[in-house]
């Protein structure tokens, strides 16, 4: 394999070997010549940008060997050791051989003959070794410091060889910049806590230890490590921190499998993908909504619509296939990023007058962080590279890549959030956000106002031929975590009616409680409060005490009025322009109060909830046999890749490995959920690494801003989603 070939691979053994359903071996075969970055491994284990050599390539800059097991006078290794593993001379006592005593990775680790290597004139590590099985062999290597632990203080790579083939495995010396403080980030950025330069990056002059690892392989698979070298030219000197991003809108300060280095790389990139796609076309058992071709046959409407059968809430697709709503929101095109007051942050920002400029904007309305209340401007990579990488017209050509793509992945739907050009294309099955202006009390609309009806019916018919009464159409989300409030009975919607002089809903709850109690003093008694007459309370902006019992008694009471008007309105104003759509609710969070959606479960076709955390049955097993009614997640998510991004959280140091993990171990119980039509993962694209208006920085997606597959998180989706149907059905 020559100096720029990709390679991908599936998922683990299970893929290699053909169960599952899944195709076999390694599925990337395509060339492409890159900045000496490598697009390698998909598998959980994969954590840093890759480069394999082969005989006959280019030959190595000038370099330092470490490591000789072919010449009899050294250089040696301090200490070796093994994990899972025999190691022994191979046969021509020319390389040493690592061997798999199991199933378990197996593992080789060499240690700095004199405690450590000083590595500060070289810029990557090489490793020449031979393949001599007849299986395929993923391997991977750790470049480490004395007390490296997990991700922190060590840089790796991997490489895929195939039988009998020759190659050298490359780990780059990421060096650790100087570390910044989060202090100056705080301001911008919402989530993030903490700040880590350590993840990924290591000392370069106090390197202690290199393992090299078979990654999940057969009882016996080997290979052959000949030779170790230090090579390219690197420095001591710990870069500053500031830029940290670089023109295509990467961390600077880190490697991982894909990184672009160069526009060139583009080009690469997309075939690279083409290939490993048309291995992967999607589950066979989909028909062409994604419906289970292979499943029982209902009745066919032509539309979308949800049905029970055999004790599970599924939807029913336009040919009366059983079908299970799982897409990414967000599937588009850009992501932009302000860039006032912080100019300093960026590398290098293209020049407003060349054809690049037009991805410019002006900002205003961020609703929390730095930018809350002020004008900016912005830069948007994500397409900037679009742009790059598929020409002046990318938007046609990203929209039809975007249907091959879900499909490959896995998924069946286009999620909320997501781009009209590409939905209305009619290859997969989409849902709609309906959103609208009109007044407003804290965080909900005002369902009394007369103006609610005619905002949501204006908004509804912007959708009359276009989506409504499109097949594809699974329905419409209408709105977003409005807020209930985590009270009982809606008791918030009326606290904020109160604080809302001259509302239409203040005005209805005030005259519920003029007939009520007849007299304010009356109310006054029972409330604790002192308004000198009717008027009074309608001018006033506070709210009386909750706490107290007969206050949470009339507030719970005007609130589940309130909550029956909304989702009335609403769904008569859906059905006026899609009476063969779905209404699927307006995607609660956070705790609402039980009777609060059962009132919503009366109007909905279905109920949306967006749930986060570990798995959905967490806020949805509670209404197990008490609401009979299909629920779709709207939104739920992993974790951030830490290897692109050093903001964190609580946790200063992430295993990449989690994210995968993360995924696999919410859809497989979302799959078997009795009560759930589907779910959807927030989102397709990561978010800018420098984040949105309202600081929102979340590298979560399926693509990273240059438009490059996180394909670690696609084979764990494709492991756990070409069986979807197959397991939803099993379940008990």
């Amino acid at each position: 394999m020559s100096v720029g070939d990709h390679m991908f691979r599936p998922f683990g053994e299970a893929a290699r070997r053909g169960r599952r359903s899944m195709a076999n071996g390694v599925i990337m075969r395509l060339s492409g010549q890159t900045a000496g970055c490598l697009l390698a491994a998909a598998t959980c284990g994969l954590v840093a940008a890759v480069a394999a050599i082969a005989p006959g390539a280019a030959a190595l800059p000038a370099s330092s060997v470490l490591v000789d097991f072919g010449a009899d006078a050294g250089p040696h290794p301090g200490e070796m050791s093994a994990s899972a593993a025999l190691v022994r001379p191979a046969e021509d006592r020319r390389a040493m051989e690592l061997c798999a005593a199991g199933e378990e990775d197996a593992s080789l680790t060499l240690t700095a003959p004199n405690g450590v290597w000083d590595m500060s004139a070289h810029e990557a590590i090489f490793v020449d070794m031979r393949n001599p099985g007849p299986a395929d062999a993923v391997v991977h290597g750790i470049v480490a410091n004395p007390g490296a632990s997990g991700y922190q203080d060590s840089c790796r790579g991997v490489l895929v060889l195939k039988s009998g083939e020759q190659g050298t495995l490359r780990v780059r010396l990421v060096r650790r910049p100087a570390d910044p403080g989060f202090e100056p980030f705080k301001p911008f950025l919402r989530y993030a806590k903490n700040i880590n330069v350590r993840d990924g990056t290591v000392d370069v002059s106090r390197i202690e230890r290199i393992t090299i690892t078979i990654d999940d392989p057969a009882l016996g698979q080997a290979v052959e490590v000949e030779r170790i070298t230090a090579a390219g030219e690197g420095t001591s000197e710990a870069p500053a921190f500031l830029p940290f991003v670089d023109e295509f809108g990467q961390y600077v300060h880190a490697d991982w499998p894909g990184k672009v280095y160069a526009a060139a790389d583009f080009a690469a990139r997309r075939a690279e993908e083409l290939a490993e796609m048309a291995d992967w076309p999607g589950p066979a058992d989909w028909n062409e909504y994604g419906g289970w071709a292979a499943g029982p046959t209902l009745e066919a409407t032509g539309f979308f619509y949800p049905t029970k059968h055999e004790g599970k809430w599924w939807l029913v697709d336009p040919e009366g296939r059983l079908f299970w709503s799982y897409g990414p929101t967000g599937v588009g095109f850009g992501g932009w990023t302000p860039i006032s007051d912080r100019e300093h942050w960026f590398r290098e920002l293209p020049d407003r007058d060349s054809p690049l400029g037009q991805f410019y904007g002006e900002g205003r309305g961020a609703r929390d962080r730095y930018y809350r209340g002020k004008s900016y401007q912005t830069f948007d990579f994500a397409n900037t590279n679009l742009y790059r990488k598929y020409g002046p017209d990318y938007a046609q050509a990203v929209s039809e890549l975007s249907h091959l793509r879900l499909r490959s992945w896995g998924f069946n739907t286009i999620a909320n959030w997501s781009d009209g050009k590409v939905y209305l294309l009619q290859r997969t099955p989409y849902t709609v956000a309906i959103h609208f202006g009109g007044p407003w009390l804290q965080g909900i609309p005002d369902a009394f106002d007369p103006l609610f009806r005619q905002t949501v019916r204006e908004r509804m018919e912007r959708e009359r031929g276009r989506s409504a009464g499109d097949p594809w159409c699974i329905g419409y989300f209408v709105q977003n975590e409005l807020w209930w409030g985590y009270w009982d009975d809606g008791q918030a919607v009326a606290l904020s009616a109160l604080r809302a002089p001259g509302s239409a809903a203040k005005q209805v709850f005030v005259a519920d409680l003029r007939e009520r109690y007849e007299t304010i003093g009356a109310l006054n008694e029972s409330w604790g409060t002192d308004h000198e007459s009717w008027e009074a309370l309608l001018e006033s902006g506070e709210a009386p005490d909750r706490e107290r019992e007969q206050v949470a008694q009339d507030c719970g009471e005007f609130g589940l009025r309130f909550c029956e008007r909304y989702f009335s309105i609403v769904r008569e104003e859906v059905k006026r322009v899609a009476p063969d759509n779905l209404y699927l609710g307006c995607r609660f969070h956070g705790h609402i109060d039980l009777d609060l959606i059962k009132i919503a479960a009366r109007y909905c076709d279905v109920i949306s909830y967006n749930v986060y955390g570990r798995q959905p049955g967490g806020r949805l097993n509670r209404y197990l046999g008490v609401i009979d009614k299909p629920f779709i997640v709207g939104e739920f998510g992993v974790g951030s890749d830490p290897r692109q991004t050093p903001f964190r959280g609580d946790e200063l140091s992430v295993d990449p490995q989690e994210r995968p993990r993360e995924l696999t171990r919410y859809v497989e119980r979302a799959f078997r959920h009795p009560l759930m039509v589907g779910a959807h993962f927030f989102q397709y694209r990561d978010q800018p690494i420098t984040g949105r208006s309202d600081g929102e920085a979340v590298l979560r997606g399926f693509v990273n801003t240059t438009d490059t597959p996180h394909l670690e998180l696609i084979q764990a989706n494709r492991k756990a989603a070409y069986e979807l149907y197959e397991r939803r059905a099993a379940s008990e």
